[in-house]
């Protein structure tokens, strides 16, 4: 029983420094303003499905921060105008700021058990949630980055890489098992949700194949309905 006992704690002690990032430069890309206000709004959100969200004042001021800094990238401009040539948003980026308001930050009810508005695409995607076994989306190189240096990640190992940049991993958080994870390390968040935004209008409930940087990339998205919340963002993900 005591040389069980060892084997556990070292079991855990190993698990506790094997850590999947070595070094991020934060002085480099953080304080960049769509890295800044992407990271505060990630501890806006009760990462238990069930508990009902809801946004303060101060926190819609963050997301409203976030997307005015975002619509001034290049990457935002040229999504605007792309899905307006085809006639899934409006003219103006005004007009599609509002879009992304509604199909990423929205809250809805992820069951359809329950009327609880506890959660949204955004905190779906981007932070990830968690339910009585089991945590759910969390698809985001940044937040599994802080969560790890903040000691609230416990990184188990790959499942898969490969280019540009894409890893699937095991890991554990808040005492849940993710068996496999998908996400883009070093991209912006202007340009996921970008990417996101765009699968979700054009092939949504399916699958968004494309080639970036001469490798072939595929996304998932799927939309959510429920009494009158239509057409919003249920899950994204990298495949």
């Amino acid at each position: 029983m005591r040389n069980q006992q060892f084997k556990k704690c070292t079991f855990n002690t190993f698990l506790l420094f094997f850590r999947f990032f070595s070094y991020v430069n934060e002085n480099h890309l953080f304080h960049r303003p769509t890295y800044s206000t992407f990271i505060s709004l990630l501890n806006n959100y009760h990462y238990m499905t069930g508990t009902s969200e809801y946004q303060t004042s101060a926190e819609e001021a963050e997301v409203s921060s976030f997307l005015s800094q975002i619509s001034q990238t290049r990457v935002m401009e040229l999504t605007q105008q792309f899905l307006h040539s085809k006639g899934l948003t409006g003219s103006s980026m005004s007009e599609f700021t509002r879009t992304l308001r509604k199909i990423w930050f929205d809250f809805y009810p992820r069951s359809s058990h329950t009327t609880h508005e506890d959660t949204s695409a955004f905190e779906h995607v981007f932070v990830g949630e968690t339910t009585i076994s089991k945590i759910d989306g969390f698809h985001n190189w940044i937040q599994y980055y802080l969560e790890e240096k903040h000691g609230n990640l416990n990184y188990l190992g790959f499942v898969y890489t490969k280019q540009p940049q894409i890893v699937g991993t095991h890991f554990q958080w808040h005492q849940k098992i993710k068996s496999l994870s998908s996400f883009i390390i070093g991209s912006s968040p202007e340009f996921e949700l970008a990417m996101y935004t765009v699968c979700f209008f054009v092939r949504q409930n399916g699958d968004c194949r494309f080639s970036m940087a001469g490798h072939s990339m595929d996304i998932k998205s799927y939309s959510v309905s429920f009494g009158s919340y239509t057409n919003l963002i249920a899950t994204a993900y990298v495949n």
